[in-house]
Order: C-alpha cells, then structure tokens, then sequence
C-alpha cells in the first residue's frame, strides 16, 4: 500500500508479542460497514460507521489493514487464483478510503495476522507461523470474547498452551447493537493481565480500540476457524460443524449445538 507503513504477517505478530499490545483489524467487512454497506452478520448504521472512522493506531492499539497492496506480498505466485480475484475487486474499490481513513505516518499491521492459511498456495511455513501465533497466548490467562456460535478452540488444541479460559458470548448477528453491554461484561470480569481475544466482526474493532488503554485487547476474528482448515489440510472454505463459518453461506452459518462439557463450564456470560 503506497505511503502507508503496513506490516507483513509475522512482523505484525512480532509486534503484538514485543509490544503486548490490543489490535483492531479492519478487513473488507469493516470497509464495507464504513462505506454504508451491510454484510451478513452486521447492518451498517450511523453509530458504527462514526465509530469505526474513530480507530486508529495508538500506543496501545494496533490498527491492522489488510495488506493487498504490496505486490512482494500479494502476488498470483503466493495467492490462490480466487482469493487473488477476490482482493482485486477489493482493492479497486476501497484503495482511495484506505488513504482517507488511515494516516500514511501511522504504523500499521496486517489484518490477515489471523488469516494465515487458505489463501496461500504453499502452506509449508503454515505449522513454523502458528507456533509463533501461539506465544501471544502462552502462560496468558484468556477471556474469549465471541459469537454465541464462534466456539474458539473448542475441538483443537490452537489455545491449549493458555493457563485457562474463560468466555464472554455475545450475538452472533448484529453484535453493535449490543456493544455497550459486552464493554461492560468486560469491564467487569477482565482483570488487568488477562489477555482478551473477541471475535465479533467489527464490534470487536471498536471494542479494541475503546479498551486498549485499560487492558490487551486482541480483535483476531476467523483465526480459529483458519486453524480447523488447517488441520483439514482443506483447498477451500468449508463448514466447520459445530462453529459458525460466516464465509460458507447457509452451511456453516447454522453449526450443530455444542454439549463440550468444558466448554460450557467456561462460560461467565451471555449477553442475548
């Protein structure tokens, strides 16, 4: 992306590490919000427009793009043919608000820091990156902050190197509406070394940004579900049966009930 200052993957997860910072992604669901345009699981309004314009980098946030624009990075010989059409498009059309919205001399990091497998052809460092990913969490104390249906790690073993979970679930569509009571539901159980990760679309942008100064906040949408595609050595997006798989339509968006007995123990809250 010309004159802006945009981390690659690992080196945004470097950051993260090294700065123990909160991180807010901005990905072409949040552009589309930003630009009045609904997407499946969150209408576009006034309130979440203003506040996403809001978000920028700070000392204790991190605000993440998604990084298209650089041709060393983003090319037809690193990115399946689909996705590289799909970004195209992408591009073509929000490249000018990128540069409205996002200050050429801010520091920013990569969206896809949780997008680390489906896209790329060779997925041979794909096992070496998320080893990295997993120091973020290790030894931390975590508090999920999800869709009702999200499910993170549930089945796998992605946070098994965290001291514990714990879970805060809210909406799984229209999460903004909402958003005031999820910040609260926060507030009121994240102690000051818990480590937050919200995966609520772009309420977990705002929230991010709104928390960084008061704890680690990490908006890491989709990074569980890239991990169950891993495993499944999948070539494209599939259903995941019991989590919510935004991106498959009607298949993954009604994921089978979860009887996981820890699971269920780890759940403090359930804002409806």
């Amino acid at each position: 992306m010309k004159n802006l200052n945009v981390l690659s993957d690992w080196e945004t997860a470097k950051y993260i590490i090294d700065h123990k910072c909160s991180v807010a992604r901005f990905g072409d669901g949040e552009m589309d919000i930003m630009l009045g345009i609904n997407i499946p699981f969150q209408k576009s309004n006034h309130k979440l427009r203003k506040r996403l314009k809001e978000v920028k980098t700070t000392e204790n946030c991190l605000c993440c793009v998604s990084d298209v624009f650089n041709k060393e990075r983003f090319n037809k010989n690193l990115i399946k043919e689909k996705d590289y059409k799909f970004w195209q498009k992408v591009k073509f059309f929000t490249k000018p608000f990128y540069h409205l919205y996002f200050g050429k001399n801010e520091v920013l990091g990569d969206t896809f820091v949780s997008r680390f497998y489906l896209r790329f052809k060779d997925h041979s460092k794909t096992p070496e990156y998320i080893k990295f990913l997993k120091q973020i969490w290790d030894g931390r104390n975590l508090i999920f902050v999800e869709g009702e249906k999200t499910r993170l790690g549930v089945g796998n073993d992605f946070f098994d190197n965290a001291k514990s979970i714990r879970r805060i679930l809210g909406p799984s569509k229209n999460a903004f509406n909402k958003y005031d009571e999820i910040k609260q539901a926060i507030l009121e159980n994240a102690k000051k070394d818990d480590l937050v990760i919200c995966a609520l679309g772009p309420t977990a942008t705002v929230l991010a940004y709104d928390l960084s100064n008061q704890m680690q906040i990490l908006d890491l949408g989709h990074i569980d579900i890239e991990y169950e595609w891993f495993l499944r050595h999948a070539e494209e997006k599939i259903p995941i049966e019991t989590k919510y798989v935004n991106e498959c339509g009607k298949d993954g968006r009604n994921p089978a009930d979860c009887l996981d007995k820890t699971y269920l123990s780890q759940i403090i809250k359930r804002i409806e």
